[in-house]
């Protein structure tokens, strides 16, 4: 059973999502064809009033970028005359007050050109009545199928952000009476805060991106159609026994099955659709075989969600926007441009303060000027701290979020917790996991780890947030070894080094900085593009993936007879469990090997992950399973049990024995002179 989950890339779910509204609402107008002489008299339902307070309509030109912007879009790869290639467009956008979109349309000769002059002229000309009735039409078309899903709703306050464009609609009386909205008297200047919200103390506004679910089956989006989690079992009415033989046989027997609960993990626009996925075939794939274990899934959500930060609520509800949450808290530079939407490109950051290095270096090392971005108290504390013997060791090893912020003094409040997943993650495994499940290797002695991190490009580009592993366990050094076709091509092959430098944590490249001293205490980088199969070099004491998606990489059946030929604990962090069985079968058809059960992460990283097609709690380094290799042929050899040999007699002097026996040469000679012999 496939569900889209964590591994989909956002950017495609957002692109998906707007072309499918536009087709519909495309599809629907051109199903009306309403003349100009019955538009106004279109009968609109009433529907529900919207929670929120009032709509936005937006006027968003294809212009020249600014000045300020140019540089940003320059280190970002992109040229701003692409910008312009859509010759003079302009778009109208729908959002409610706090940012979210419901619906867009395209005015194809631009602001100036449909209007035609008639907007000058009082707004009766033929280009500004087409254009107030683009802006009813798509308004319309919000109220009944909102981009974002939910149910049909209409607004209270219509607010307008640009002077014309309210314009037209104060003077059309007849727009406002079939939309049935109040306009608000004046135009909005801009994104910023009104004067009653500033007075109440709101944000200023901010466009936002929650996800967006379709069906499981059809791939139907929420907004022409309201979805249902599962709907398996069916519900069967209460008949009387002796109705119950007026059926045909084969309905008995199906009624008669025993039901499992509904695991109300999976999205249906319709009961056709979740039918079909019940008799899906091959049996493994249909949702009657994985519904009991999804309902196991869901049971964990309470227990992901059960973190100790006072943002967890909103970072673990089923609609968390992440993009909101960046943009909330100021989280635009650093390692934040790699969780962001906006942002897809190592090569910068969006903070405009950070300069960018001017020395010869690859375009992705110059991204960790500023970790941890605004968050300047957190960077000091776990960058700039005393060294490793000034800070208190750990008593017992550390096995809760609240624990380690105690000890580190990180405040509970703090979103760092989302860059430190995977350090402590590492952590976990070398202090709690492997030494019940490998204790004969004795790691936590040892006083130098080698570990290979596979397939994790997001970890490899936040390289400094892994010098928390020197101050968790100050007696190790580690050499961090990263592997994977995702990697930038200048990493390949690249050595680095953290160290403490005019005493905070620098990342040193050798090639450019022959002469720097490293410190003892150092962590050795190195990076190969390449799949892990393909790699050489000295076998390593640990092996870790982050999100490996086994199931979804061919290179995985590669992969995974080279370390079943390495035998290292190799550890995995996965999002789901669902993905942590996928990854069982996967497993099982290259090595003939197994998994180990899943075990939650407790530091696993909170902010949730949604799945445009289901309702599963996943997390980030939620799961962490380890590999249980196939025995080798010499552990697997069985003892033979080979025939005892009977027991010895002792044969009489004068009796003869029943078989041969082979005489040596001098017996036979012997015996040859011992025989009578004839008289001639």
């Amino acid at each position: 059973m496939e569900l889209v989950s964590g591994y989909r890339d956002r950017i495609i779910e957002f692109s998906e999502a707007m072309a499918h509204w536009y087709r519909c609402f495309q599809t629907t107008r051109r199903g009306r064809k309403e003349p100009h002489s019955d538009f106004w008299g279109y009968d609109f339902p009433r529907y529900h009033m919207d929670r929120s307070p009032y709509w936005i309509l937006h006027l968003l030109d294809y212009a020249a970028p600014p000045p300020a912007v140019i540089p940003r879009l320059e280190q970002a790869g992109v040229d701003p005359s692409e910008l312009m290639s859509s010759d003079g467009e302009s778009v109208l956008m729908v959002t409610d007050a706090s940012g979210l979109p419901l619906g867009f349309d395209v005015l194809a000769g631009g602001w100036a050109g449909s209007l035609g002059g008639g907007e000058a002229a009082g707004g009766d000309g033929k280009g500004a009545l087409e254009t107030i009735q683009k802006m009813v039409g798509l308004l319309r078309r919000c109220m009944e199928a909102p981009m974002t899903g939910g149910l049909p709703r209409r607004p209270h306050m219509l607010h307008v952000n640009d002077k014309k464009l309210h314009r037209l609609l104060s003077r059309c009386e007849k727009a406002l009476t079939i939309l049935k909205v109040v306009l608000w008297p004046q135009a909005l200047g801009d994104w910023g805060l009104t004067e009653v919200e500033q007075v109440d103390g709101g944000e200023s506004f901010s466009m936002r991106w929650p996800p967006t679910c379709y069906c499981h089956v059809c791939k139907k989006h929420s907004f022409p159609s309201q979805l249902k989690p599962c709907l398996f079992p069916f519900s069967i009415p209460t008949l009387p026994l002796p109705s119950l033989f007026l059926f045909p046989l084969r309905y008995v027997v199906v009624f008669s099955r025993p039901h499992s609960p509904q695991c109300k993990a999976v999205l249906y626009c319709s009961d056709q659709c979740s039918q079909t996925d019940q008799i899906r075939c091959p049996e493994d794939t249909s949702h009657q075989h994985w519904c009991e274990k999804l309902s196991r899934y869901m049971s964990h959500d309470s227990q992901l969600a059960e973190l100790p930060f006072s943002y967890a609520a909103e970072v673990t509800a089923v609609d968390f926007d992440l993009e909101h949450f960046l943009n909330k808290n100021k989280l635009d530079s650093g390692y934040w441009v790699h969780w962001s939407l906006l942002v897809r490109s190592p090569r910068y950051e969006l903070h405009p303060t950070v300069e960018q290095s001017r020395d010869q270096c690859p375009h992705w090392f110059t991204g960790h000027s500023e970790p941890f971005g605004p968050l300047k108290r957190e960077g000091d504390i776990l960058l700039c701290s005393p060294a490793p013997h000034a800070v208190p060791s750990v008593t017992k090893p550390l096995v809760l979020w609240s624990q380690y912020c105690e000890w580190r003094g990180i405040s509970l409040s703090s979103p760092a917790a989302v860059l430190l997943s995977s350090p402590l993650s590492i952590y976990y495994i070398i202090t709690s996991l492997v030494p019940k499940d490998f204790p004969e290797l004795n790691i936590q002695k040892k006083q130098s780890l080698k570990i290979h991190i596979i397939d994790s490009y997001r970890e490899f580009h936040c390289l400094k947030v892994f010098w928390e592993l020197s101050i968790l366990l100050p007696h190790m050094t580690f050499e961090l070894v990263f592997i994977g076709e995702g990697l930038p091509p200048e990493s390949d092959e690249e050595q680095l080094f953290l160290q403490k430098k005019d005493g905070c944590v620098d990342l040193v490249n050798p090639s450019f900085a022959p002469d720097e001293k490293l410190d003892r205490r150092s962590i050795r980088v190195k990076g190969y593009r390449r799949a892990y199969h393909m790699l050489q070099g000295p076998k390593p004491d640990l092996v870790i993936g982050f999100r490996p998606a086994i199931q979804l990489q061919e290179s995985w059946l590669s992969t995974l007879p080279r370390l079943q030929s390495l035998r290292v604990p190799a550890y995995f962090c996965e999002v789901g469990e669902l993905s942590c069985e996928c990854s069982q079968q996967v497993m099982s058809q290259a090595t003939g090997g197994t998994l180990s059960p899943p075990h939650v992460n407790p530091f696993h990283c909170p902010l949730r992950i949604t799945g445009g097609d289901n309702m599963l709690p996943w997390y980030s380094n939620a799961f962490i399973f380890h590999l249980r290799y196939k025995p080798l042929h010499s552990e697997k050899r069985p003892s033979v049990a080979y025939p005892k040999a009977p027991p010895l007699q002792v044969e009489p002097a004068n009796q003869e024995p029943d078989y041969p026996v082979k005489m040596s040469r001098r017996d036979r000679k012997q015996a040859a002179r011992n025989m009578p012999r004839k008289r001639k």
